[in-house]
Parts: C-alpha cells; structure tokens; sequence
C-alpha cells in the first residue's frame, strides 16, 4: 500500500494528513451551495414522488402495481452498482493529495465492473425467462442511477459540486417529461425508456475528467485499499436496499402484489426526509472524515455511538412495535390512496430508528478500519434479521409488516454494533 493511501485507510496511519484540501471549497458545507445541492436532490426526490401519484392516477391500481413491482425490487441493483463507492470516495479523496487523478479513475471503475456484470445477468436473465421490457428496462435504470449518483458524487469530492446540481436538474425534467408522456398515454415500458434514456446520457456527459489517470488500475498499492474501503461501505446501503428489495419479493411471492403500489408510494414518500438526511451527511463526508482523520478521534466516536446504540436497543422495539399496531389497525380499514398515507405515517413513525441508527453508522464508518469492518458486519446481520422479520411479518400484516420489517432490521443492526464495538473508557 502506498504511503499516503496508507495514512488514509490503513488501521494504523503512518503520517499525518495534508494539512489542507482543494477537495473541501470552503461553500462545500453552507450557504449557497449547500442549499442549491439539496435543492437538486430534493427537487428531484419530489419529482418523483409527485409522478407516482400521477402515475397511478394515469395507469390505475392495477398498471401502477406492476410498475411498483419492479421499481422496488430493483432497489438493491441501484445500491449494489453504487457499491459504497461515493462513501469510499468521500472519505478517502480528501486525505490524499498526489494519487487523486489515479484513485478517481479506480472509483470509476468499481463502479463500473458491478454495473456492467448487473447488466449482463439482468439482459441474460430476463430474455432466457421471458421477462417483459419492462423488467429489463427497470433493472438497467437502477444501474445507470447508481452509476450516476457514484460520478456526481465523485465530482462532488474534487471540488466541482454544481455539476450535482445541474446533473438533478436534468433529472427533474426527465421524470416531468416521463410524467407528462404517461398523462398522455405512455405505458410503464415507455416511462422507463424515457427515463433510462436522460440517465444514460448524463452518466455519459460527467465521465470526462474521472477516468483520465487509468493507471492507478495497475496500481494494486492504490486499487486494494480502495477496493476494501468501498466493499465495506457498501454494506450499511446494500443491507437498506436489500431490506427493500426482499419486503417487495416476499409480497409478490405471499399473493399480495397488490398492495405493492401503496407501500411504493409510501416509502417514496416518505423517505424524502430520510433521503435529504443522507444526502447532507453525503455533502458534509469529506470534512468530517478529514476531521476524524486528524484529530484521531475514533475511539471517543466509538464510545459516543455506544450510547445512542444502547438507547436504539432498549426503546426502539416497543416503539416500532406500538406503531405498527396502530399502522395495521389504520390500513385495515382504509382504501386507496388512505392506504398509502397510513403506511407512510408508519414510516415517519420509525424515522427516528432509520435516522438514529444512519448517524451512528456514519460516524463510526468515518472512523478507522477496525470500525468501518464492525459497521459492516452489522449491516449484514441488519438484512439478514430483516428478511427473516418480513418472512413472518408481511404474510401476517401485509404491507405495514413490511415497514416494520424495515425498522426491525435497523434494530438487530443496532443490537448486534453495541455487542461487537470494543469497549472504551466512559
């Protein structure tokens, strides 16, 4: 490992960190340009939002399902292209300074490699089992979108953040576009195509000036570190994917599919104020890396993140447990569009776990490797405590089971962090 990789992500750092950053502008984390980059991602979380019920009233119950359908169970793929790239990237870029052409180029291509073997087995599968385009269509959106976010992500680390900007605004026209072809007429298929069509050519349109340095391919002091650090960060994004992915599976396959438009509305809904929280920690990453980084501050995080995970254990359960009472009482005896506001006030009623359990996870993750391993293994145990709770849940409870099961998994997550991470001092 080179050295100054090495004092980036190694478990011991051998130097200290550069003394500054052309990496962090000094508007990356106010004014402006902080309210212009969440108004981009914001906008286009709205947008989107805005569509669906747009979308539903254009297909009806039945046409918006299947759409649904497919959208949610290609969550996963849009994360697992990602492959905790742009958190790998936020962390690691600021600490270095003579290898950032080179250590881009790597980033681009771990998100590339996934992409493209997600393509193949997405084409492969679909057209040896007959899926419908419309399948296929939304397996390859969720890869250029993860692949997207990756590359606006990346030039948000050097420095060059109003291309986010610009890159979400294009977005908002797209799905307006989508939108207004479905009011129109457009079926699911075109919708997708449309869609799919605006995200590659911005993947497309922001790869200059990334991939200049392919080098640092050949560099296995530059590649393993950064390949290690990504499958590590990925996890914590592909467990609440995969937490998503498997709750709208296990409905299909219980014969609810049915109910898969509501809880697609709701969560999307819902999930802006989730969405816009790890957007910001996004926004602000860098700095509190380098902050991390230089004042090695890992233990005292560490012991600071104990505390708030041992609140998670103690009152997280018999909270989710009495809001999903109330939230299945509610859906039962509402229709329509009421469904989709009961499951979503399920989902706000457990924001506290998913944002308790998303800032602790982030403050550890921007710790050193002994704790970024120790998020890992818990957001593994988080899916699998997941997909195990909407097994039982979700033929019990139907939809709101499912976003219960979601906030179970954050709760096993919590659990399983508090009984792994070493004990400090208090």
């Amino acid at each position: 490992m080179g050295p100054e990789l090495a004092a980036a992500g190694a478990p011991a750092a051998t130097g200290p960190p550069p003394a500054s950053s052309s990496l962090l502008p000094r508007g990356a984390i106010g004014g402006r340009l902080m309210l212009s980059l969440l108004a981009g991602r914001g906008g286009y979380r709205v947008a989107t939002v805005l569509s669906n019920v747009l979308l539903l009233a254009a297909w009806g119950e039945a046409g918006f399902a299947g759409y649904a359908l497919v959208m949610g169970g290609f969550t996963a793929v849009l994360y697992l292209t990602a492959f905790g790239v742009e958190k790998s990237a936020l962390t690691l870029l600021p600490r270095v300074r003579r290898v950032r052409g080179e250590l881009t180029a790597v980033f681009v291509a771990l998100s590339a490699g996934p992409g493209l073997l997600a393509l193949i087995g997405i084409g492969g599968y679909g057209l040896a089992t007959g899926k419908p385009p419309m399948w296929l269509l939304a397996g390859a959106l969720a890869v250029g979108l993860g692949l997207n976010q990756v590359l606006v992500g990346l030039h948000r680390a050097l420095g060059r953040p109003w291309r986010d900007v610009a890159n979400h605004g294009v977005l908002v026209a797209a799905v307006a576009a989508a939108t207004g072809g479905a009011l129109l007429g457009l079926g699911p298929t075109g919708v997708l195509a449309v869609l799919l069509t605006a995200v590659a050519a911005l993947d497309l349109a922001l790869l200059p000036g990334l991939a200049a340095r392919p080098r640092g391919l050949r560099r296995p002091a530059l590649l393993r570190p950064a390949a290690g650090t990504a499958v590590l960060m990925s996890a914590g994004e592909l467990a609440a994917a995969g937490t998503v992915s498997a709750v709208f599976l296990v409905l299909d396959h219980t014969g609810r599919a049915g109910q898969s438009g509501p809880l697609y509305l709701a969560v999307s809904a819902s999930a802006l104020l989730a969405n816009a929280f790890g957007y910001l920690l996004r926004i602000v990453q860098p700095h509190v890396s380098l902050a991390l980084h230089r004042s090695r501050a890992e233990r005292p995080a560490a012991r600071r993140a104990a505390r708030g995970l041992r609140l998670l254990a103690l009152a997280g359960p018999p909270w989710v447990a009495a809001a999903t009472g109330a939230a299945v009482w509610w859906y039962g005896h509402a229709a329509g569009t009421v469904q989709a506001v009961a499951l979503g006030a399920l989902y706000v009623a457990c924001l506290p776990v998913f944002f308790g359990l998303g800032s602790l996870n982030f403050l550890l993750e921007n710790g050193d490797r002994h704790t970024l391993r120790r998020t890992a293994t818990g957001s593994a145990a988080g899916l699998a405590g997941a997909v195990l709770a909407a097994l039982v849940l979700v033929p019990w409870l139907g939809a709101p089971g499912a976003i219960a099961a979601m906030a179970t998994g954050d709760l096993v997550h919590a659990l399983v962090l508090l009984l792994i991470l070493p004990r400090t001092a208090p």
